[in-house]
């Protein structure tokens, strides 16, 4: 990702306002779940959520102060077993820090956003790689900075998220990250008019009780949300779904039967992805499940209601080149895309030419990044008359920050249809301060319901209105209550057990 400042001396910067990074605060905040999340290796039942302010100062705007946040997980960002789930936090937090410090550096001379991330990005990568960091965990620091200043620079400027895009308040340059995007713009890569809604995708987690009978009656939650997949269905009439595989196959295909089982007896229409989880080192293996599952007179509808299979091969395999073949014959059968390896920014290009459809757009690897991989879907999408695409997919978002910030991602590249789990692990808004409810109530009063006390997202019929999200910045619209969290120096990781 080694990029030169020099290159954009004259082209789409030229208009660009200058920013410059003022000051940068870092905060936590201890949220616990309603119930586990098992994902892969890993299962959640406590995680802090990184919250960033960041003062930016905008040529001809004067100075506003943007945010951007994320949850730090257990084995997802670095899977390494040899490193324990404290030093994945931690392996974050210096990403985080050393971002905001490199961004600073760079901003000793004020200048369009792109240019700010094109010069420390690279700098913050070869950084994480001398302390033996892949670059998922790298790249997160950067793109929180870059979530922040854009939320700065959208402030200052008052113009939302979709909006900075279409004048390209951002100078971006997408020819300089990939050559077959030379000369187009950004306005080019997103939905003509920002989505107002979207489908949510209810994650069916590796240890989640699919019907309400399975779960024991002391285990029974009665906070007032939905608890076994059975209710979901019924509660919030939902027709996309993500479901997870393990890796063992007859475990495996006992569960996709027993979820099969539950949506077909509903009549309706249902759509899912099948998550692969990185669980996989060949491609034989995932390939007999897939047999597996075309052979099964109980997963027949459920086999033609998938959309598409997220990443199965451990990501250090998943872009080998000799496993093209095994990648090319799965996508014959479902579209495959990549996710957890699409730790660089030529990762999705490099998949296209095994073979890969698809990739994941998360905030947390990059929102430029996503409006490129955009411009590249749509590209090869005319070029070689194959459907490219790019999927909403989540790493349990939670409110406000993280949650609001992806949705005005996805509702500006018009991604019609989005995994959503936090509000599923996590009850609602009890995480956040009182305040923080209150003021939802008043800027996302149709993104929000009442939860007795508190708050939770408003699902109906599957559905979440997203439409008080276009707002000056990136979503978030309101003040974030640092006060009733942690600063960075003074949080303990032992707070979380």
């Amino acid at each position: 990702m080694a990029i030169l400042l020099g290159v954009f001396r004259r082209g789409p910067m030229d208009s660009a306002p200058r920013i410059a990074l003022r000051q940068a605060r870092f905060y936590l905040r201890n949220v616990r779940t309603r119930m586990p999340f098992k994902y892969g290796v890993a299962t959640l039942t406590s995680v802090p959520i990184l919250h960033l302010l960041a003062e930016v100062e905008v040529e001809g705007a004067g100075r506003a102060t943007g945010a951007a946040a994320d949850i730090l997980p257990p084995k997802w960002f670095d899977k390494d077993p040899a490193k324990s789930y404290q030093d994945n936090v931690e392996d974050l937090l210096w990403a985080a820090q050393r971002a905001a410090a490199l961004f600073a550096e760079c901003s000793r001379q004020p200048r369009p956003l792109f240019a700010l991330w094109t010069e420390a990005s690279p700098a913050l990568l070869a950084e994480g790689d001398q302390r033996g960091l892949n670059h998922l965990t790298s790249n997160h620091g950067a793109s929180l900075l870059e979530r922040a200043l854009l939320d700065g620079l959208g402030k200052a400027l008052r113009q939302s998220y979709h909006q900075l895009l279409k004048n390209n308040a951002l100078g971006v340059d997408l020819g300089a990250l990939h050559p077959e995007l030379r000369g187009v713009a950004p306005a080019r890569c997103i939905a003509p008019q920002p989505l107002v809604s979207l489908h949510l995708r209810h994650t069916v987690g590796l240890a989640d009780p699919i019907r309400s009978a399975e779960i024991p009656a002391a285990e029974h939650l009665n906070d007032g949300l939905p608890q076994s997949l059975e209710e979901y269905v019924q509660v919030q009439g939902l027709s996309y779904f993500k479901i997870k595989v393990n890796g063992k196959l007859e475990a495996d295909l006992d569960r996709l039967c027993a979820i099969a089982g539950l949506l077909d007896t509903s009549g309706a229409p249902y759509h899912l992805s099948l998550d692969g989880n990185e669980q996989y080192k060949e491609m034989e293996s995932f390939l007999e499940l897939l047999r597996r599952i075309e052979e099964d007179p109980q997963l027949r509808r459920f086999w033609a209601s998938t959309l598409y299979i997220e990443q199965p091969l451990e990501r250090s395999l998943a872009l080998e080149p000799s496993l093209a073949a095994g990648i090319r014959a799965t996508c014959e059968r479902k579209p495959l895309l990549i996710d957890e390896s699409d730790g660089d920014l030529d990762a999705f290009r490099r998949a296209i030419d095994l073979g890969y459809l698809g990739v994941s757009a998360k905030n947390c690897k990059g929102l430029i990044k996503a409006l490129a991989n955009q411009g590249l879907a749509r590209h090869f999408s005319n070029t070689q008359g194959r459907p490219f695409f790019l999927s909403g997919e989540d790493l349990m978002n939670l409110p406000i920050v993280p949650l609001q910030q992806d949705l005005t991602q996805l509702a500006a590249l018009g991604i019609t249809h989005a995994e959503r789990n936090g509000h599923h692990y996590v009850r609602g808004l009890d995480h956040l301060s009182p305040a923080e409810r209150q003021s939802c109530v008043q800027a996302h009063g149709t993104l929000y319901r009442p939860l007795g006390e508190s708050l939770a997202l408003d699902i109906r019929q599957g559905r979440i209105d997203l439409t008080s999200l276009q707002c000056p910045g990136l979503g978030v619209g309101m003040e974030v209550d640092v006060d009733s969290m942690v600063p960075v120096e003074e949080w303990k990781f032992a707070s979380l057990t």
